[in-house]
């Protein structure tokens, strides 16, 4: 708890109850704030913003805005938000005595609540610069705090910024690269881009994904016996295993945008299957003769691409970052009447973090095959793997009614129709690709003009 007191001259002072301690000097605040006030920059440039850690009752920040010789853009932030009953008027009263002069002052009281969004959300969008300091008072009394703070200025690691701008550039090479393939494939009569379904068309069909987990081999007899009583959406990841056995899926399902991908299909799948995915996908898969089947996902590029050419596309949204997500996404937007997942527990047994056939079957092993297993040296030790649970989590609070238990077996036999005729397409020769990119170069929010390259615009006809 937190009071307001009195000094001996008749200042006023802040308090902390429980402890007695004192946020200004007892016997002149005024002066101590004009020296604090000394040491907090000055904005060289109308654009760079002073953030002030630490407001108290004010003393520094009315001394520094009575000094000021030009409008500064002042961002406070008071870390304690029990502090706002009693420092709300203070603010008030500097508002009222500063903003006609030109100065732009915020305040935003809890650091909790500072921290929920970025930086950039609490100053002017065209602030060059951020000029932080620390109320000496503050970086004393509530040090854990401060470093939090700091913390939160902290430029994002070199390595994430690498790693956002390798696969934004990839995925932007991709999505022109792939239109341009599609657009040129012989069998370009049998891809599209996915704009819809048939009403009801599916409302009586059972969709089926194969998630690549150990448990898939365990449910591989299952699978064969009831094959013909769904519609197998399988992930490039399961492909090999379930190719092994004889299970032509009736779609594969695949979105990393890697070389990686040429694996799990290495000339094993046959032409006739269509593969879903987006334009962004590896290219290798655009030089396979099989059909694509393109739907639209929450990348900027999908999204503005959908909005001015195909505004009835739906799009598909992916809340676990997963292929099963994706799966997830599509079977309630084309209302299928129920969903079954397979291999999508992320559950390790006895080691194995992936099903046979998907390229990661040995991974996790290599400490296991000893006399004496070294199980706390394994490359994702039990802890961190078990984390993975959240994605089923995430994609049962999605859509609880889709993971029920009752087996497909048990149902009323139901004709499968064929997946193909449900789904409405559209050429994505409708999508004007020069328009597409002026449209994304003129929007900055998008972040796009520097991944679209001379390159990119020289090739896109």
């Amino acid at each position: 708890m937190y009071r307001l007191v009195s000094n001996p001259n008749g200042t006023l002072n802040l308090e902390e109850t429980r402890s007695g301690f004192l946020f200004h000097s007892r016997f002149d605040p005024s002066s101590e704030g004009d020296r604090i006030s000394e040491q907090i920059p000055r904005p060289s440039a109308p654009q760079e913003t002073v953030l002030i850690f630490g407001l108290g009752l004010g003393y520094h920040v009315e001394s520094y805005l009575q000094k000021a010789t030009s409008p500064i853009r002042l961002l406070l932030i008071e870390p304690i938000p029990d502090l706002k009953p009693l420092l709300n008027p203070i603010f008030e009263r500097i508002l009222a005595t500063h903003t006609n002069q030109g100065h732009d002052i915020r305040l935003v009281f809890g650091l909790d609540r500072f921290l929920s969004r970025p930086l950039s959300d609490w100053i002017r969008e065209d602030s060059s610069r951020v000029l932080p300091f620390l109320h000496p008072v503050y970086t004393r009394k509530f040090s854990d705090l401060s470093l939090r703070f700091l913390d939160s200025l902290k430029p994002s690691s070199s390595q994430n910024r690498s790693a956002k701008t390798y696969f934004q550039k990839t995925w932007s090479r991709n999505v022109f690269r792939n239109l341009e393939r599609l657009s040129e494939s012989p069998n370009g009569d049998f891809s599209g881009i996915i704009v819809g379904a048939e009403p009801g068309y599916f409302s009586d069909q059972t969709l089926l994904f194969t998630g690549a987990a150990p448990s898939l081999e365990e449910k591989t007899p299952w699978i064969l016996r009831n094959r013909n009583r769904f519609h197998l959406l399988a992930s490039d990841t399961s492909l090999g295993w379930l190719l092994s056995f004889g299970i032509v899926p009736d779609c594969v399902l695949s979105i990393d945008s890697s070389r990686g991908t040429l694996f799990h299909f290495r000339k094993l799948l046959p032409e006739t299957v269509p593969i879903l995915t987006w334009l962004g996908g590896a290219a290798f898969l655009f030089d396979l003769p099989n059909p694509k089947w393109i739907y639209f996902s929450t990348h900027p590029l999908d999204q503005t691409a959908a909005s001015l050419f195909f505004p009835q596309a739906p799009i598909l949204e992916n809340p676990s970052l997963n292929l099963a997500g994706i799966a997830l996404s599509f079977a309630k937007r084309f209302s299928y009447g129920r969903t079954i997942f397979q291999g999508v527990d992320f559950r390790r047994i006895g080691g194995k973090t992936h099903c046979r056939a998907s390229g990661y079957e040995t991974f996790d092993r290599v400490f296991l095959s000893r006399k004496t297993s070294l199980f706390q040296t394994r490359f994702q030790k039990t802890e961190r793997w078990e984390k993975r649970n959240s994605i089923l989590e995430i994609l049962k609070r999605e859509s609880p009614e889709r993971f029920d238990r009752e087996v497909v077996s048990d149902l009323k036999e139901i004709e499968t129709k064929e997946m193909k005729s449900g789904i409405r397409f559209e050429s994505p020769r409708s999508i004007r690709k020069k328009e597409w990119i002026r449209f994304c170069a003129a929007h900055p929010e998008f972040d796009l003009k520097e991944y679209i390259t001379s390159r990119i615009r020289t090739f896109v006809r």
